[in-house]
């Protein structure tokens, strides 16, 4: 059973309502929590696994609306996390749709991973060719607690997000 261009309407605006949502508690100062001096880069785990169960297609334009909503208020590095969170959505939901069943489980492990290729490869590609002595540090004391705190997190959007994707799925397998 398919859904109907209705049903598909209401499920992906309201996807984009949440990442609008998760875009916002990241980004606006003192709206998230932040540990310590860790963040918690709560789009990337809120896309990862919003676009788990969905095609390829769908998975990847879920994640350039989000690195969109994340570009749209970064001050550098245009177009960075457009890429990134299309390309992890994409291959998480690749892996999902033909390897793996899509279960809680497998969708918290997803983000965690998604969680950590995205803080390495920030580090990588952006801190580490500009940051001299720093970058190691930084990669310490900022993006690797960052990404045990939005991994942890993670946990708590998957327990959140099942029973809406269950929802609007309207029993349809997945």
């Amino acid at each position: 059973m398919e859904l109907s261009k209705k049903d598909k309407t209401i499920k992906y605006t309201l996807y984009c309502v949440i990442l609008a949502a998760a875009a916002l508690l990241q980004n606006v100062q003192g709206l998230w929590l932040q540990i310590g001096g860790a963040r918690c880069f709560l789009l990337v785990p809120a896309a990862l696994l919003l676009s788990l169960g969905e095609d390829e297609r769908t998975a990847a334009l879920l994640g350039l609306f989000a690195g969109f909503l994340w570009d749209s208020v970064s001050a550098a590095h245009m177009g960075f996390n457009c890429i990134v969170l299309m390309l992890l959505c994409y291959v998480a939901a690749t892996i999902v749709n033909f390897l793996l069943r899509n279960t809680y489980w497998v969708a918290v492990v997803s983000a965690a991973i998604g969680t950590f290729i995205y803080c390495i490869l920030y580090w990588l590609i952006i801190i580490m060719p500009h940051g001299g002595d720093g970058s190691v540090l930084s990669l310490l004391y900022f993006y690797l607690p960052s990404f045990v705190y939005t991994a942890a997190v993670g946990i708590v959007l998957g327990m959140v997000f099942s029973p809406i994707k269950k929802k609007l799925n309207k029993g349809v397998a997945e």
